[in-house]
């Protein structure tokens, strides 16, 4: 049994791995979308209703902060064109937008949790392995 867990794993992670290659023009077209969650973690009725609730309420949460984000960089990008940039001021509005940054991976470490609470074991493992490869390790 544990075997073909194993194997089970295997196969998973080489196929969300192979997802996230970079893609390349094929000569038959565009090459296809990666696979999604629900296909992933073989997600109940239920769970796919809960989770797109989630992703409704994390875009009421995250539109507001993309927009300031967007507002901060181009204040960001007008002091450094400017003739003559202040360094103070650029650090400060280098911190706001890094302020912003940290938010939104808070909102999304968030939502990532919300969503873990609502699978079973087995398919925490595999969210698990789909997050490890969406967001590898930072290299110290």
């Amino acid at each position: 049994m544990k075997r073909i867990i194993a194997i089970a794993l295997i196969v998973l992670i080489s196929t969300i791995a192979s997802a996230q290659q970079p893609r390349r023009m094929r000569p038959d077209g565009p090459p296809p979308p990666p696979p999604r969650l629900d296909e992933v973690l073989n997600l109940t009725p239920d769970q796919q209703t809960q989770i797109e609730a989630l992703h409704q309420s994390q875009r009421a949460t995250v539109e507001p902060l993309f927009e300031a984000r967007r507002a901060e960089d181009e204040k960001l990008r007008a002091m450094l064109d400017s003739p003559n940039p202040d360094p103070t001021a650029l650090g400060k509005q280098l911190i706001a937008v890094h302020a912003i940054e940290q938010q939104l991976k808070a909102s999304h470490d968030a939502m990532d949790q919300r969503i873990s609470a609502l699978l079973t074991a087995d398919q925490r493992v595999r969210f698990e392995v789909m997050l490890a490869l969406r967001h590898p390790p930072e290299r110290r």
